[in-house]
């Protein structure tokens, strides 16, 4: 059964992943920078990852209005945070990893694995009960 700290957990998600590809799009190279710790300073990819989250933040609001409806987007968020790391480490980090790195992993896509990972099956539970 959805439950209401449930749906409170997707509109923060969303929210917050808008922010942050908004910041993406606003300013990679400080991003880049950042989590290189200076060894980098631009990197193409990081504009296919602020379009990622974003897409990501519409699937969350979209399970946050009906979150039995739009389950498998749930579960999609789930995938892609889940794979969102793996992506960053590869094609931006270049394989390379830095304390601020791992921050930034444990931030913006582990701490949201157990929620939408619970969410999703609890989505898919109640529409099964029906």
């Amino acid at each position: 059964m959805i439950q209401a700290w449930m749906r409170g957990v997707l509109l923060i998600a969303s929210v917050y992943n808008v922010a942050w590809s908004v910041f993406l799009f606003w300013s990679p190279n400080s991003y880049i920078k950042w989590m290189t710790e200076g060894a980098q300073s631009e990197n193409e990819w990081v504009f296919y990852q602020a379009i990622g989250i974003l897409v990501v933040a519409v699937f969350l609001f979209m399970g946050f209005l009906k979150p039995l409806k739009f389950r498998w987007f749930i579960l999609l968020s789930f995938i892609a945070k889940l794979i969102g790391g793996i992506a960053v480490y590869s094609l931006i980090m270049e394989s390379q990893f830095t304390k601020k790195f791992m921050f930034h992993l444990l931030m913006n896509d582990l701490v949201w694995l157990f929620p939408l990972l619970s969410i999703a099956i609890a989505a898919f539970k109640s529409e099964k009960s029906r």
